[in-house]
């Protein structure tokens, strides 16, 4: 008798572990069953998973509400986060990835739960940690997730989650194959076209004036003041307490848009006129020919010239120089 009584009592005491384990089993192959490791919950299986006062593992479950007439865009912009972090988390090897689940509570499934907690908002993350067996922390509170603070991404997620589990874990970023997939076929394209148009681009390469005008180009934008304009926002126009419009702002230190367009465009002349000295006017073969362009161009040279000092007198009343006007 006294046998038989022991043997009941052992068997009795043996099936309370047996169970846990079978619990901590049946999550376990639910979370491996699922893509990124995520177990979907309702009321029930909720009450079952974090329920108790002896649960060896920790878990986390985010309470969302993803259908479409909750109209929830916060919940659709932290779901893809969620994954990411589950799906690191799902990398471990499995004897470490065992002891933490993560799962998912809709509001469509788990509207009872939404009452018993009296939530009024989605999504809200809470950590369940461990309340027995070698995992147990000092906290055996719910650790609830600030999302207002730390916002959707899944870095500071995973920031507040990995020092909770039981071993920190790394977060995963899946590779994307897009941008090398554009970069290569853009490459690809380009070189084609540049091999297509070889015949085209190297006379233009090899042109004097193509250079040549290039570079006149580039040293009007720079010496126009174009780059000041641009670090320093400056207005194109300003208008005064009178209402009235001014294109030219006072003093060496300032300037506008359209001023600087205005010096580009005076360059331009001046330097057109050097050109057309240097090189149009030698290539006639009419003397005459030629010294009409001599007083011509020289003429536009130092008409031009003349309202660049002008231009200078206006932004500066100092300015000493003058030529015509």
């Amino acid at each position: 008798m006294r046998f038989l009584l022991s043997a009941i009592t052992t068997a009795l005491l043996g099936l309370i572990p047996l169970a846990l384990a079978s619990d901590i089993e049946h999550w376990v192959a639910l979370a491996q069953q699922s893509k990124d490791g995520i177990i979907k919950l309702n009321s029930e299986s909720y009450e079952e998973l974090v329920g108790g006062t002896d649960r060896e593992y920790s878990a986390v479950v985010v309470l969302t509400a993803l259908g479409t007439q909750f109209k929830c865009q916060p919940c659709h912009n932290f779901d893809p986060s969620v994954h990411q972090v589950a799906a690191s988390w799902k990398r471990l090897p499995k004897h470490v990835r065992d002891q933490h689940i993560f799962a998912q509570l809709d509001f469509a499934d788990g509207q009872a739960i939404y009452q018993k907690l009296g939530l009024t908002s989605a999504p809200t993350v809470q950590f369940h940690p461990a309340l027995s067996g070698p995992n147990k922390g000092n906290k055996l509170s719910v650790i609830t997730y600030d999302l207002p603070r730390n916002g959707l991404d899944a870095a500071p997620f995973h920031s507040f989650l990995s020092p909770l589990t039981p071993i920190p874990f790394d977060l995963h970023k899946p590779f994307n194959p897009i941008p090398l997939i554009i970069t290569l076929v853009t490459l690809v394209v380009s070189t084609a076209g540049l091999y297509s148009l070889y015949p085209y681009i190297i006379p233009i390469v090899q042109s004097r004036v193509f250079w040549g005008v290039t570079s006149i180009m580039l040293v009007l934008t720079f010496t126009s003041g174009h780059m000041w304009n641009r670090i320093k926002n400056a207005p194109y126009t300003s208008q005064g307490q009178d209402g009235s419009v001014s294109w030219i702002a006072g003093g060496f230190q300032n300037q506008l848009g359209m001023e600087s367009q205005v010096v580009g465009a005076i360059y331009g002349l001046l330097a057109f006129s050097i050109i057309s000295l240097t090189l149009f006017v030698p290539s006639q073969t009419s003397p005459a020919k030629q010294r009409v362009g001599v007083y011509l161009w020289l003429g536009m040279l130092i008409v031009v010239f003349s309202l660049l000092m002008k231009l200078f007198r206006m932004k500066n009343g100092g300015y000493p120089f003058s030529l015509l006007f």
